[in-house]
């Protein structure tokens, strides 16, 4: 009777230190799970006998104070490891391969970095690909809180069982190789069985290394620079990140508002003067468009930054009226638009989705405003130029991000303009030197990997000087052709736009 007491409480307390040994992993977000059901898969896979998963809110307050965890340190990962009392730590980054999800992994283990591994699959619910999961990260844990082999002491002659082989380790008593899977030659090329009915690829074709093979498989050997070259291989045949900061193509769509004010300089006591203009804002559309054709192969290179931009405003409804007694009441409507393309160069200072952005670009742009007047009884009863700018505009922007969602964005540009159009000529205002500026800052919402929204205030300011012998407008107003009556003028644009933005 004693004999079985003790014999059962044996078996009692070895299974509780069995569940005290179980590894506590803190999982944290998932770059590139939008929706965070990726995240919670994970989570599924790994918790149970074997590991426990510390909650997501505990470990994402950790994280939280911790700040940017994209390029996480040994230090940065013991300190996150101690906070939470866990054994490792798991970081994620989601990706896609044709039909193909691709979780790529980074592993920290008593704050030790691992090697990194990969799990291709098609659905995150089949029950393959947590298996898959759940013994890849156990098998890392376990290898990483084991004696180091080169740590063990050496002893001559018979070999001691020793810890697991490590991966640069070749197997002292290696089995006979046998035939592989037609599942794991297949994934090796990414096109296995498992892939194909939605589960998680073999063991072999899962990870950017080879481990140790389970079930006396024989290990493939290879010196560490040679699994570098193999995960730098994987690297570039993975599709590059297009993140809102490298993107290889924007289209912007969306609403804009502009009001415009024209003011001209004149001599005092002039009553015979031109009155200033000022339009209340009035809706418009806007269509903007940016290609960095290079991006589409590698966008974190140099040269991806070459690119083009086109942009296209137009007023949808803007209405005059005349204080002249034989067309008062009558509406003069206003054709409003301005169009630019011109080349761009991005330069990006760093390589993270938060780095911040410069832009150099060069504009060819026109910018027009004519009244129809088709259907006054005088013509002249609206005493307001048109104008047609043509100019040539170098630019710099620069997109600064304010975290993963929100960036800051500006951009400014000098216009020199080579015509103003109408108001130039012989019976409006004559020559004049004309020249402008520009210049926007909004912010910028990315609503994840494929659209954001842009939300920007514009300010357009052109100065004339009037030169020469000057315009019937501006030399005659009073009947006096030889005095000078109006010496300059400031044309003033005001306004925002609200556009949606698709993003590659």
């Amino acid at each position: 009777m004693i004999r079985a007491t003790i014999t059962i409480l044996a078996v009692l307390c070895a299974a509780a230190g069995t569940a005290a040994a179980a590894p506590k992993v803190a999982l944290t977000a998932i770059d590139g799970d939008l929706t965070g059901n990726m995240r919670d898969a994970v989570a599924e896979a790994l918790d149970g006998d074997d590991l426990t998963v510390l909650g997501e809110k505990e470990t994402n307050r950790a994280v939280d104070k911790l700040g940017d965890v994209s390029e996480l340190s040994e230090k940065q990962a013991k300190k996150l490891s101690t906070d939470l009392s866990a054994d490792a730590l798991v970081m994620a980054t989601l990706d896609k391969k044709g039909k193909a999800k691709i979780l790529r992994f980074k592993l920290f283990v008593k704050g030790k970095k691992q090697r990194g591994f990969r799990v291709q699959f098609k659905s995150e619910k089949s029950a393959k690909f947590k298996q898959a999961l759940r013994e890849k990260i156990i098998d890392k844990i376990d290898e990483a809180s084991g004696p180091a082999a080169d740590e063990a002491p050496k002893k001559k002659g018979k070999l001691a069982k020793t810890a697991p082989i490590g991966e640069d380790d070749e197997d002292p008593n290696p089995k006979p190789k046998g035939k592989k899977s037609k599942a794991k030659d297949a994934d090796a090329e990414g096109e296995g069985d498992g892939e194909a009915e939605g589960e998680a690829t073999a063991e072999a074709g899962e990870s950017d290394d080879e481990d140790t093979p389970r079930k006396g498989k024989k290990k493939t050997t290879a010196a560490r620079g040679d699994d570098d070259d193999e995960e730098t291989a994987i690297e570039k045949r993975m599709q590059p990140k297009h993140a809102a900061n490298r993107v290889a193509i924007r289209l912007d769509t969306g609403v804009s508002v502009s009001g415009r004010s024209l003011q001209f300089t004149q001599r005092a006591n002039f009553p015979e003067g031109p009155k200033k203009f000022k339009s209340s804002p009035v809706p418009g559309g806007r269509f903007e468009l940016e290609v960095f054709p290079l991006a589409f192969g590698n966008p974190q290179s140099f040269i991806s930054g070459l690119g083009a931009a086109v942009e296209y405003d137009k007023t949808l409804v803007l209405n005059l009226g005349t204080s002249a007694e034989a067309d008062r009441g009558k509406k003069i409507p206003v054709n409003q638009t301005h169009f630019s393309v011109g080349g761009r160069f991005r330069l990006a200072f760093g390589k993270k989705a938060t780095s911040p952005t410069m832009t150099l670009g060069v504009d060819y742009g026109n910018r027009r405003w004519k009244a129809d007047r088709s259907g006054l009884t005088d013509p002249k009863s609206l005493d307001l130029p048109d104008t047609n700018y043509k100019f040539l505009a170098p630019g710099l922007g620069f997109r600064i991000p304010l975290g993963s969602v929100l960036a800051f964005v500006m951009y400014g540009e000098a216009m020199f303009i080579s015509s103003a159009g109408p108001i130039q000529k012989a019976d409006s205002y004559g020559k004049a030197k004309v020249f402008g500026a520009a210049g926007e800052a909004g912010f910028d919402v990315v609503l994840g990997n494929r659209f954001a929204m842009r939300f920007i205030g514009e300010l357009t300011q052109i100065g004339y000087t009037f030169v020469g012998a000057g315009g019937a407008e501006a030399n005659n107003r009073d009947g006096d052709p030889a005095s000078r009556d109006v010496g300059g003028a400031a044309d003033r644009s005001y306004g925002g736009t609200a556009t949606l933005a698709v993003l590659y």
